[in-house]
């Protein structure tokens, strides 16, 4: 068995070698690269969409979801079919405005976090084709989305005449060529073009099926296997499958002889999958870097490139990025981001990885574009790096003349400073420096839009760190004493994970017994403590990084305004509620500040980052006005739903309210208007004692108010609801401490309803501690005051809760 699986790999390994071997991608390959996105998988995108169709058609009939649902748990692909186009026809596919959208909202969001498949396709150097909707693999490999209904440059992709990636069931930028419904496949089978595409690909390529899994049996691929095993049933050439080694006898009893289709193992486990698709890559000729080197007696006649930085949790984008600039032909590679997320120390960290630097040797060089205006300023800039003469006539000629002397790897950092006020100019100049022969070209840039230039690689875009990798930045920084220090994580989470504000921070802690000082000071100042070195430039002051961005040409005045308000909003806005934001402008803006970095999207939310936050709160606040009206709506809102938990609709109230609560605490906890809060107190108890969620602090600070006031009454309910989530949450002793003082208040008032229900919960905390004479005392209490004030179903619980314990004794 072990050699014949050997023979297959070596045949597949010659067609791949001859450039015969077509890569056809299906959603495994999605779903491993984004770490399991719902929407990678096909039947994760189909309950994606279900949902959005409940959200936007409110006239379905009762019962839709449920039966939509059924059909996509089936195993059954026509059950599956039937619900793809249930949910297409409720939002208008093809050309539908909110099928569009919901395309770009689902799998136009996905964005790889595992690169290793991916990259390991790329470099097999064949063509790729996918059944999958998204741009990962347009991603990795810098090439174009080119689907079925391409006609002729399908024809060239496949002869390699023209650079693509051929989606056989569409693209989500062009949901008029996405296949999901019956009617869509029936489209793509009844178009003669797009089955002669697929015919030729099956005549003039060796097909290579990676990740498609049950994919092969649906009506378009299906049907493909079915014409091969036709047409080639006698052909001596194969076709091949990849699958775990435990499934390789299964999956190959599903494709007949005369399909000529062969399945092979790459190992026991997922993860195997990479290093054997790197093992089918012909081998590389070694390139002889000895010629690219400058004379070790030849002094470099430009500023060497700076210290390798720290660079932590970024080790898939190194590999990738070294990858890159070790090619023969590296394109120019953007690296973008929000302020302080590590764009220039992942460029760094990879000019000093070792294969890059035995492929340039010295001639590996950072320009810093902050003082940078213009064109003629970023020309400056380079002219200086490679220490040309000021006197030179023509100073861009001669900057092109140095770079293409020998291999020249170039990082231009902070590119959005000329960028922006010259754009057209700096385009150009850009434009001229990738056509230089040998010449390496990484630009860092702010935000998430890059100068257009037609010779891009795949952009870069590291995000926050993880947990493990921020907290490893930490302790290399400030020092093993405080890897399990109780404020570590909570530190981190305040800034959210930015390496820049982790680098910043982490030097305050060293010297220090405990982070509880510096815990306080955070507390206290929050990112203005956030500097070092005198804090004078945007690497050794965060607040001053940010400032940058505020005060950058392409931020307009609207979209300041969404991000101050954005600021006051630590879980963000649905992007269904961010016109309620800033009317009329709202879109438009959150692109603004997309595009910058600024705001990114995070599922259906659009969110700002701590420190970005913690910055524009401190300099740039949300006038007084503005945020009451905010504040307001933001308030009226958490008490229509808290006010639905335990009624009918409780559950959906429950989880719209789940990812709002922090934004809630966040604008109360800053709120002096009792008339504003005073609605929340009973409706926010009910939410924290359900769900689990929310601290007490929001509570504690309205009960701080109303005591400021001499609203006695309103700091009696107030205490009261505290007892009660206290008591939920098992506190028992400050349970209660807070019944006892809600009940002292109340007599003082006269409040008899509060009395009651003091008293009743007392009985409760008596009964939970298995004190039964005192809980049954209490309920008689309570059941006579509540007899008082006519209070029946104050009546009918204590009733109630005397015949549990009697239930309990046996009596």
């Amino acid at each position: 068995m072990e050699q014949k699986q050997n023979s297959l790999i070596d045949d597949l390994r010659g067609e791949i070698a001859k450039k015969r071997c077509l890569l056809v991608v299906g959603s495994g390959v999605s779903i491993g690269a984004t770490n399991g996105a719902a929407c990678a998988s096909w039947t994760g995108l189909l309950k994606h969409g279900m949902q959005r169709c409940v959200e936007t058609r409110p006239e379905l009939p009762s019962g839709w979801a449920d039966r939509v649902n059924g059909d996509i748990e089936s195993s059954d692909l026509g059950d599956l079919l039937s619900a793809a186009e249930k949910v297409s026809t409720k939002l208008n596919a093809p050309n539908g405005g909110e099928f569009g959208r919901w395309l770009q909202e689902s799998v136009g969001h996905l964005k790889a976090v595992d690169f290793s498949v991916l990259n390991a396709l790329r470099d097999l150097g064949c063509p790729i084709a996918t059944t999958n909707y998204d741009s990962l693999l347009e991603d990795v490999t810098g090439q174009p989305a080119v689907t079925w209904m391409d006609g002729s440059k399908v024809e060239r992709v496949l002869k390699g005449d023209e650079p693509g990636i051929l989606h056989l069931h569409g693209h989500w930028q062009r949901p008029e060529s996405v296949i999901l419904g019956i009617r869509s496949y029936e489209q793509v089978l009844g178009d003669a073009r797009a089955q002669h595409m697929q015919h030729s690909m099956a005549t003039t390529h060796c097909m290579l099926f990676i990740g498609c899994g049950e994919g092969l049996a649906d009506s378009n691929v299906g049907a493909l296997l079915a014409w091969t095993g036709e047409i080639f049933a006698g052909s001596h050439y194969r076709r091949f499958r990849l699958a775990r080694d435990g499934e390789v006898a299964a999956l190959q009893a599903k494709h007949p002889g005369e399909q000529r289709l062969f399945v092979i193992g790459h190992g026991e486990k997922h993860d195997s999958l990479p290093d054997f698709l790197r093992s089918l890559a012909p081998r590389p000729v070694p390139i002889n870097h000895q010629a690219t080197k400058p004379s070790p007696a030849e002094p470099p006649s430009f500023t060497p490139l700076p210290p390798k930085p720290r660079c932590l949790g970024r080790d898939e984008l190194v590999e990738a990025l070294v990858s890159h600039l070790a090619s023969d032909q590296p394109k120019p590679v953007p690296v973008l981001g929000p302020p302080g997320i590590g764009k220039t120390n992942l460029a760094l960290t990879a000019a000093h990885h070792p294969a890059v630097s035995a492929r340039f040797g010295a001639r590996r060089l950072l320009v810093r574009c902050d003082g940078a205006k213009n064109s003629a300023d970023l020309v400056s800039a380079l002219s200086n790096v490679l220490q040309l003469p000021a006197s030179i006539q023509n100073p861009e000629s001669a900057v092109r003349y140095a770079l293409s002397e020998a291999p020249t790897l170039l990082i231009i950092d902070n590119t959005e400073t000329p960028w922006e006020a010259d754009m057209v100019a700096v385009e150009s100049l850009l434009a001229s420096l990738a056509e230089i022969p040998g010449l390496a070209l990484v630009i860092t840039l702010r935000g998430v839009q890059r100068p257009q230039l037609a010779q891009w690689h795949q952009t870069f875009e590291p995000r926050r760190l993880l947990p493990a990798a921020s907290q490893a930045l930490f302790i290399a920084i400030a020092g093993n004493d405080f890897q399990d220090d109780p404020h570590l994580l909570a530190l981190l989470d305040a800034v959210d994970h930015v390496p820049l504000a982790i680098s910043l921070l982490a030097p305050l802690a060293e010297g220090e017994p405990s982070l509880a000082a510096l815990w306080a000071t955070w507390q206290a100042e929050r990112t203005a403590i956030l500097k070092r070195a005198g804090g004078r430039d945007r690497l050794t002051n965060l607040e001053l990084s940010y400032e940058l961005s505020w005060q950058a040409p392409r931020m307009t005045d609207r979209a300041r305004q969404l991000l101050q308000r954005l600021a006051l909003l630590p879980a963000g806005v649905k992007h269904e509620d961010l016109a309620e934001l800033l009317p009329d402008s709202a879109m438009p803006s959150a692109s603004v500040l997309r595009k910058m970095g600024l705001a990114y999207d995070e599922a259906d939310r659009i969110r700002v980052l701590a420190p970005l936050r913690e910055a524009i709160n401190a300099r740039h606040p949300l006038e007084a006005s503005a945020r009451q009206t905010l504040t307001r709506k933001q308030m009226g809102r958490a008490v229509k739903l808290a006010r639905k938990i335990g009624g009918r609709e409780g559950g959906q109230a429950l989880l719209a309210l789940l990812p709002e609560y922090t934004n809630i605490e966040t604008l109360a906890l800053t709120c002096e208007n009792l008339d504003t809060l005073e609605p929340l107190i009973g409706p926010w108890s009910v939410f924290a004692t359900m769900s689990g969620r929310g601290s007490l602090a929001l509570l504690i600070w309205v009960e701080t108010q109303a005591k400021s006031r001499a609203q006695h009454k309103i700091r009696a309910s107030v205490r009261f609801y505290i007892g009660k989530v206290e008591f939920i949450r098992s506190q028992f002793g400050a349970a209660i401490n807070s019944f006892e003082l809600a009940l002292r208040i109340f007599k003082q008032t006269g409040d008899l309803q509060g009395q009651a229900n003091c008293i009743q919960s007392q009985g409760d905390l008596a009964k939970q501690q298995s004190d039964i004479k005192a809980a049954r005392d209490l309920f008689d209490q309570a059941l006579a005051i509540y007899k008082q004030t006519g209070d029946l179903l104050g009546q009918a619980n204590c009733i109630r809760s005397q015949g549990d314990l009697a239930k309990q004794q046996s009596d």
